[in-house]
């Protein structure tokens, strides 16, 4: 009788295993592409969410007068996916774009976005309790800023995915976004209308770049802190490296690769620490030479700010600041972006700007366009004003062999 009981209670076990795991099953829908979801419709979020209107993402930028802003009014956004993280080169976020053209960029705090949100797929995003803000003028939408001493940006991630979850909702698949060919003076109408810019955030398409220079040389851009868990915004000069090219062109040292020898899109964790160990950046200067002249990498903290205005910040380093510089950096290393310079029309300056993190951060660059052959660049548009005049940097969202072709 026993036995009888126990091969019962196993089978209504399973009966009830069974019919839990119908109940909990992923609905399938006829494409391959939404097994795992049922898309919403206008009508179902008015219904369910209380979605009254949608608006522009031209008139959400518009709200933003120079600082962040918490949304508390019941606004709603619209826009396709334009950009993936399945590169590498975009991570953590998505770009948006509306119908009337306009794009913003969305705080997710994940990755594998790629797997949930699709090339093309409408998304609706709830922004009350979100932030409208930016970073180096580019507009942005995530949370509320945290509050630490390293954080620069006006927003922050959504990170948990009950967050999620509460301000994305997903919509119908769509055929994603075209790039738009872009003009220089449509480039130079967006500079000069900083965050409101038509572009920022925009899938574009630029012809007829060729590979820039700066004073008449080659040069690639990428900041660098020696140990990133220390503070290193533009007033922390002891903790940052510049490579790049001087501003003053007296500075300008005859015969110096101002490339810094990185011919790759990016810099990988191993090819940082590569380039250090090379000697190949034994003359970068610490802050690039603005406050602390001939501060090479060689030295050490202890040597540099010794008698300086920084001498009291010797002890954050610990340790370390016995060590060289180049030492530290190793100790520390990480994968790091680099931006190329491209020149649009003879006169517009473009960063084409690749993540350390990018699956083509090692990718060299072919040397047909090292040597000045034009190509057609597609990516994100953004605009960055931490340079005077404010710049346009383009991320690229595919491999650069499908978003930099020669022309």
């Amino acid at each position: 009788m026993k036995k009888i009981l126990v091969i019962f209670a196993a089978f209504a076990a399973l009966v009830s295993c069974r019919s839990l795991k119908d109940e909990w099953d992923p609905v399938f829908t006829t494409r391959y592409d939404e097994a795992y979801f049922i898309p919403v419709t206008d009508e179902y979020l008015q219904e369910h969410e209380g979605m009254e209107s949608i608006t522009s993402i031209a008139d959400l930028k518009a709200m933003y007068n120079n600082k962040p802003l918490i949304i508390t009014d019941n606004i709603w956004i619209k826009g396709q996916v334009i950009s993936s993280d399945k590169s590498g080169n975009i991570y953590s976020e998505i770009y948006i774009q509306d119908r009337d053209g306009d794009a913003i960029d969305v705080k997710f705090g994940k990755g594998s976005l790629y797997n949930e949100y699709v090339l093309g797929q409408w998304l609706y995003i709830k922004c009350k309790d979100l932030t409208l803000g930016a970073y180096n003028g580019m507009p942005q939408l995530g949370m509320q800023a945290d509050q630490t001493e390293l954080n620069e940006y006006d927003t922050s991630y959504m990170n948990m995915q009950g967050t999620i979850d509460t301000h994305v909702f997903r919509g119908f698949i769509d055929e994603p976004v075209k790039p738009t060919v872009v003009t220089v003076d449509q480039i130079a109408e967006s500079i000069q209308m900083g965050f409101k810019g038509k572009l920022w955030g925009k899938l574009v398409t630029l012809k007829g770049l060729t590979y820039g220079h700066t004073w008449g040389i080659p040069a690639i851009y990428s900041l660098l802190y020696p140990n990133p868990n220390l503070p290193h915004k533009s007033d922390n000069p002891e903790n940052r490296i510049f490579l790049s090219v001087p501003q003053n062109q007296n500075q300008l040292k005859q015969g110096f690769d101002y490339t810094w020898g990185i011919t790759s899109w990016g810099l990988t964790k191993a090819d940082y620490i590569k380039y250090v160990q090379s000697g190949l950046w034994d003359s970068a200067e610490v802050d690039s030479g603005d406050k602390l002249q001939a501060s090479f990498i060689t030295r050490t903290p202890y040597e540099i700010l010794m008698g300086t205005a920084y001498e009291s910040r010797i002890d954050n380093f610990g340790m370390d600041a016995f060590s060289s510089y180049k030492d530290i950096m190793v100790k520390y290393a990480s994968a790091n972006y680099v931006s190329h310079y491209f020149t649009m029309a003879q006169s517009q300056d473009i960063q084409i700007r690749t993540s350390g993190y990018a699956k083509f951060a090692s990718q060299q660059i072919p040397q047909a366009i090292l040597d000045g052959a034009p190509v057609t660049v597609t990516g994100i548009a953004s605009i960055y004003t931490g340079s005077t005049p404010p710049g346009v940097q383009i991320s690229l969202i595919d491999e650069p062999s499908v978003s930099v072709v020669l022309e």
